[in-house]
């Protein structure tokens, strides 16, 4: 176990079974499919009653992609230009405000998409990174019965239904923390294929740092810098310039906004700072209580992965702490807290589970059907992820039992600097 700080574990009630969890995820799976194959069918979805383009998140993705492949890839950043690039493809009804606030880097994965047509480039993403995932955390679970319950979470159907570019990040993000401890230096590879969400990569270098994974950060920092460096060279040096205008005109948008604007309740923004500004609290206020939170989470996660706790827990741990400390990420990204699910899962296998994760895990899927529902507009993702982050942490205690003693060496070490 990890060293005496367990939780008290038992095996799981009647209702919990792993077939009949597999029979739940199923039904779900199948509603989603009914669901959106009416939606298809009544011209809401995907393609209209004429034949045409409904606009979605790939849309925008897809239309990136094709800029940069005619050799406009800077032009993305240019707020009229992307929207004349959409509604080159949707029709000229669309009049959704567009900023784009995507790396370089982006358009290494969307550009070769937009060589095939919208629609079967939209089919091909969906199924190469649903498929992606599933093999991510099968072999995190080690069981089958954890295909169907994927398939019933609402931030896969989510993504699937719009084409983002959440279970791309959850194949990487879960890649990397399933070879961390054998093959370092590949799982550094796929955490810095994972900088096209830099996001959520903040507490990647403190867990890597904490458990001494020099190999790992090292892959991962050569990874990012030639990344950088292949999308400049592909698409034009100038996109160094102009990507940091584009994330500002995103940020200006959709971080630092007024709260008496319309936009900023229905922001969508799943995150703490999301929640705050949902109820009309400043900016200030805002990036405050997300700073707070981030910096008592980095905290934790530095603890956490320092410690003698069992690595299942640790790898658990981050995908669900990276939603508490970014101030950026809508339902779609929430997707790789399937990642923290699959870890718990395998560790509850190995270990036993209580009846009071199960109970906390069935609120979390019911929270998540709410964000589907409400199309992400009602900030409940920072539950989501606090509560399955207070999960992870309960089953093993260990982490903590050393971790005032460590605080104090570290205060110590602080103070003494200060004299020199």
């Amino acid at each position: 176990m990890g060293g005496g700080g367990d939780c008290q574990l038992s095996q799981p009630i009647g209702l919990f079974v792993p077939w009949r969890l597999g029979v739940y995820g199923l039904i779900l799976a199948g509603f989603y499919v009914v669901f959106f194959l009416s939606l298809y069918r009544s011209g809401i979805w995907l393609i209209d009653s004429s034949g045409a383009p409904i606009y979605t998140d790939f849309t925008g993705l897809w239309t990136l992609g094709a800029q940069a492949l005619h050799g406009k890839a800077a032009l993305v950043y240019d707020q009229v230009e992307r929207v004349r690039a959409v509604r080159e493809l949707v029709g000229p009804g669309f009049t959704l405000f567009f900023s784009c606030p995507h790396p370089p880097t982006y358009f290494l994965i969307f550009a070769p998409l937009a060589l095939l047509p919208y629609f079967r480039a939209f089919a091909t993403w969906d199924f190469v990174t649903l498929l992606g995932t599933i093999a991510v955390v099968c072999l995190i679970a080690r069981r089958r019965w954890a295909i169907p319950l994927l398939l019933a979470s609402p931030f896969i159907a989510w993504n699937l239904s719009g084409g983002q570019t959440g279970l791309m990040m959850t194949s990487l993000f879960g890649a990397s923390l399933l070879l961390l401890e054998r093959r370092p230096m590949l799982a550094g590879c796929f955490i810095g294929l994972l900088s096209f969400k830099p996001q959520f990569g903040l507490l990647l270098p403190v867990a890597l740092l904490a458990s001494s994974q020099w190999r790992a950060f090292m892959s991962a920092a050569g990874t990012v810098a030639l990344l950088v460096a292949l999308s400049l060279a592909l698409f034009g040096a100038e996109l160094a310039i102009d990507f940091p205008k584009g994330l500002a005109d995103y940020n200006q948008l959709f971080l630092v906004a007024n709260p008496d604007q319309a936009r900023v309740p229905s922001l969508g923004l799943q995150t703490i700072y999301g929640v705050v500004r949902a109820l009309h609290g400043g900016p200030w206020l805002a990036w405050f209580v997300q700073g707070a939170a981030a910096i008592t989470v980095a905290v934790v996660i530095w603890l956490v992965w320092r410690s003698s706790t069992r690595f299942t827990l640790k790898a658990a741990a981050l995908p669900a702490a990276a939603f508490i400390v970014t101030p950026y990420a809508y339902a779609y990204d929430m997707a790789a807290i399937t990642i923290s699910l699959a870890f718990v899962v395998r560790d509850q296998i190995d270990f036993g589970s209580s009846y009071g994760e199960h109970a906390v895990m069935t609120a979390l899927l019911a929270i998540g059907l709410v964000i589907l529902i409400t199309f992400g507009v009602v900030p409940l993702g920072p539950i989501v992820a606090i509560a399955l982050l207070g999960v992870i942490l309960r089953r093993d205690l260990s982490w903590w039992v050393a971790s005032p003693l460590r605080l104090l060496r570290v205060f110590r070490k602080v103070e003494g600097l200060r004299f020199l």
